[in-house]
């Protein structure tokens, strides 16, 4: 029962480390955003839609995806200034 248990942590563990090696190298939202990646950010947009349950939320997908919104977007993210709320505990008191 010991040698089963062994056998199958080991196989488990080689299988780890054998998946691991496959793994993609993370690329970031500016460099999807640069000209001359713009391929690369298209491929990798359709690969995510084409395979949203295991692909979407992968660091690649995502990074991609964000690129892709701050290509659409025009890249300005300027903080909204929030509406003034008016004070209706001090009714007679103007803002």
């Amino acid at each position: 029962m010991k040698k089963v248990v062994l056998m199958l942590s080991t196989l488990a563990l080689c299988m780890a480390f054998v998946g691991g090696c496959n793994a993609e190298e993370t690329k970031t939202v500016e460099w999807y955003l640069a000209p001359e990646n713009k391929a690369a950010l298209d491929a990798k947009i359709e690969e995510c839609k084409s395979n949203p349950g295991e692909l979407w939320n992968t660091p690649n997908c995502v990074n991609a995806r964000h690129a892709a919104e701050r290509k659409i977007m025009g890249g300005s993210f300027k903080k909204v200034q929030e509406p003034a709320i008016p004070d209706f505990t001090n009714p007679g008191k103007r803002q």
